[in-house]
């Protein structure tokens, strides 16, 4: 059985590893970071992205907040910093070989790394906490009238996304005025007594739409969560789970269970004269709802690759890992999340909300 306590101590100690190898680099062109202050410093921050996940019910509300900002931080400033420190590293080798004085080269290459470093990290927290709207637009005669419909998924509510981010999160939805609103999973960030404790989720009980709010829980709604309890707090949006829901217009919605922890679950049989919407969070069973005769195919979990180099890994794990394609008469719409997972930063796609004109025709 997966133990994420566990995980996380061991992203923590792979962390250090990084922020250790990387320090002496850094202490090149920046003299007082060469200090026994500093050089803690690099050893005891990795480990704030553990405690963000494993000290949670266990401190108070702004110290877990503190621990995931700093943490998140930390953690792709070392990702980056330890790729910096290879390409240093390999300098000097070369430096050393060519009988070049490495005095007057360190310095001045561990700057350029540091500005280089400095720049993708501002650019990249642009990215995560900017988000944007894409509009797809989709023709059809089996609707009974021009629907509009606001998806969105991977909100992970959590100490990095909390009452901020959940009200403008809201205001953001409201003010397209869509006809339904869907929520492609993980809503929250596995830890369901923090953000009952926050009090964040109060704001998606005002979201209204005609023909109304639904979601499917995604792999963390699971985690350490009971997603019975989830659906309480949350009177406002009607969970899926291997349902089938009529909403209006002849449209139907199909909510699948999350395929991480229920692989085994079919694609159900459609009406073929009706509209039919599967969503579904991980991006996994496209050929399928294919073959069962759905119209449109909603899923998230990606992120689109949130950032270099984890976008490398998703591209391969998954046949759509962000935007649009067809399969057959299928279309599947894969979107990078409204959120963010572990860091707010993103080099891969910006969050955003996917506005979904459905035009009869």
């Amino acid at each position: 059985m997966f133990n994420r306590t566990a995980f996380f101590w061991k992203i923590g100690v792979l962390s250090l590893v990084g922020s250790v190898a990387a320090w002496p680099m850094y202490c090149a062109s920046v003299p007082w970071l060469d200090t026994l202050p500093a050089f803690l410093l690099f050893c005891i921050a990795p480990f704030f992205f553990s405690l963000a996940h494993n000290a949670i019910h266990a401190v108070p509300l702004w110290l877990a907040k503190f621990f995931a900002w700093a943490g998140g931080y930390w953690l792709i400033f070392t990702i980056y910093s330890f790729m910096g420190a290879v390409v240093y590293g390999l300098a000097w080798l070369l430096c050393a070989a060519a009988g070049f004085d490495w005095q007057a080269v360190g310095p001045r290459l561990s700057a350029y790394i540091r500005a280089c470093i400095l720049m993708i990290l501002i650019v990249g927290s642009y990215r995560a906490l900017v988000p944007v709207y894409r509009h797809i637009f989709v023709e059809t005669d089996k609707v009974e009238a021009d629907t509009t419909i606001a998806f969105l998924s991977d909100t992970h509510f959590s100490p990095l996304l909390s009452h901020w981010f959940v009200k403008n999160m809201v205001r953001r939805i409201q003010s397209v005025h869509a006809d339904a609103i869907l929520f492609g999973g993980d809503l929250i960030d596995a830890h369901l007594d923090f953000v009952r404790r926050d009090g964040s989720y109060t704001y998606i009980n005002g979201l209204h739409a005609p023909l109304g709010v639904y979601a499917v829980y995604g792999n963390h709604d699971y985690f350490d969560s009971d997603v019975g309890e989830l659906a309480r707090l949350l009177p406002a949006v009607r969970f899926l789970a291997d349902e089938q829901s009529p909403i209006g217009r002849n449209i139907v919605l199909t909510g699948m269970s999350d395929y991480i922890h229920y692989p085994n679950h079919a694609m159900p049989a459609v009406d073929a004269l009706a509209f039919n919407i599967a969503v579904d969070h991980e991006p996994l069973r496209m050929a399928p709802a294919a073959r069962q005769g759905y119209d449109l195919y909603l899923a998230g979990h990606t992120h689109g690759g949130q950032f270099f180099p984890e976008n490398v890994v998703t591209r391969r794990m998954y046949t759509l890992c962000y935007g649009v394609r067809r399969f057959g008469r299928l279309l599947a719409v894969v979107t990078s999340g409204y959120g963010f997972w572990g860091t707010p930063f993103r080099t891969g796609p910006r969050p955003e909300i996917v506005v979904l004109h459905i035009h009869r025709t």
